[in-house]
């Protein structure tokens, strides 16, 4: 009995909670609102369309060319970062159908190193700078081509034919770069 009033408030806490309206929430703070930001900067630091992979970053600096370098260099990263994740989504799955190859630590260290030339392939797209306060603020864009990825990993793979057919011809790698 002594629980009981603490039960009823929790009860009603509960029921106010419920019932109250949920809220739409927004981001405020993306490229198009934030006029610090060059329009193509975009709200995402990673996106793809049909035939290429992005990344977006951004760096600070005491000069404007070491700023751009940074973000440049930042895009770069988080590129070949993001891609690193979708093979291993990739990967993943196969390993989850059945397949044996994929769970080798030879596929997996060739896999690994094959996306590691992702930074260096990547095209650099956009890069732009902005000036407040004395300090410098550089943006750039970087993209790779679903193609280029495609042939870098083949190339990753060599001579292991079997690691190129079961991987390059899987459903979710053709749709990721489809």
């Amino acid at each position: 009995m002594k629980r009981t009033p603490k039960l009823v408030f929790i009860a009603a806490v509960l029921l106010m909670a419920a019932c109250s309206g949920a809220s739409e929430l927004s981001n405020t703070n993306t490229a198009g609102t934030n006029a610090l930001y060059p329009s193509w900067y975009g709200a995402y630091e990673f996106s793809s369309d049909s035939s290429n992979f992005y990344a977006r970053a951004t760096a600070v600096a005491s000069v404007a060319d070491m700023a751009k370098v940074r973000a440049e260099k930042e895009a770069r990263a988080l590129l070949e970062s993001y891609i690193a994740q979708e093979l291993e989504d990739v990967r993943s799955e196969l390993e989850r159908d059945g397949s044996s190859l994929v769970k080798e630590p030879n596929f997996i260290l060739i896999l690994r190193n094959a996306h590691l030339k992702v930074e260096k392939e990547a095209l650099v797209v956009d890069t732009e700078h902005v000036e407040k306060e004395g300090v410098y603020r550089g943006f750039a864009k970087v993209e790779i081509s679903k193609q280029t990825l495609k042939k870098i990993i083949e190339s990753g793979f060599g001579s292991k034919d079997s690691y190129k057919k079961e991987y390059l011809e899987s459903p979710a790698f053709m749709e990721l770069i489809n």
